[in-house]
């Protein structure tokens, strides 16, 4: 398990992207299959985000937490960007995000095995709640905006935890098929690892809990939390814990 607390982090340029300076949520070294960052733009010079197009060999996604703005394609279109936002292109695909307020961005960047310029995946968290891709996980929701079929490698999930009985002695997960990075954003939440011997709780600011090791652990929410989840590989999509006995498993990809 690595533990990451965003205030802790200092603001550097982000390699993808150096003309632009974020805090690394995972690293490309923490062995996970993908990098995350949190940038924030309108603030410490950060005007414009600009990725993808020739000599780009990322997939690269991007969930709006707080602010607004726009994303403009190199075809022209031209995207509206508020709070809850999702965005996934191929490496193919060249955008540009101005925020027209301080926003908040949570940036995912992943192999890109086949660029098409038609892999394109835009939408708010509205259009996800209530659909199929709204997965009762076992103690809260699991709003999924990408899986396998969008053919981006990873699955990237905006994840309610909630405070059940069920869930004072901690909610067991494994899984022994995906490598996961929780990035809780608010709540109260605290893991434990290694049978109990290793804990570390959320820090206000973020803190991202990496299954590096395919780690079974607990999960303690002490209220209603909030995360984002980047599993890799993806998700086929209708994966939930069944809690009846030992650690949850999510079965392998078929």
């Amino acid at each position: 398990m690595i533990v990451r607390h965003t205030a802790e982090e200092p603001l550097n340029p982000v390699p993808q992207i150096p003309t632009v300076k974020g805090k690394e949520i995972v690293a490309p070294g923490d062995g996970m299959g993908y990098s995350a960052y949190e940038v924030v733009l309108g603030s410490d010079g950060n005007d414009v985000l600009e990725y993808g197009g020739p000599g780009c060999t990322s997939n690269h996604m991007y969930y709006c937490m707080k602010g607004s703005g726009k994303c403009v394609l190199a075809n022209g279109k031209e995207i509206s960007v508020p709070a809850d936002f999702f965005m996934g292109f191929s490496s193919a695909v060249k955008c540009k995000i101005t925020a027209s307020e301080a926003t908040r961005l949570f940036c995912v960047f992943s192999k890109d095995n086949e660029p098409s310029e038609d892999r394109v995946v835009t939408k708010p968290l509205s259009e996800v709640i209530g659909t199929d891709r709204d997965v009762d996980w076992g103690s809260g929701f699991s709003r999924r905006f990408l899986l396998r079929d969008d053919k981006f490698g990873v699955s990237v999930t905006l994840t309610s935890v909630f405070t059940r009985p069920e869930t004072v002695n901690g909610v067991p997960m494994w899984y022994k098929n995906h490598k996961e990075t929780a990035y809780y954003i608010n709540g109260n939440m605290t893991y434990q690892w290694e049978e109990g011997k290793q804990e570390a709780s959320f820090r206000p600011g973020g803190t991202a809990f990496m299954m590096n090791k395919n780690d079974p652990h607990r999960a303690l929410p002490k209220e209603e939390s909030l995360k984002l989840c980047v599993f890799y590989p993806a998700l086929v999509g209708n994966e939930k814990h069944s809690f009846d006995g030992g650690y949850s498993v999510y079965g392998a990809a078929e």
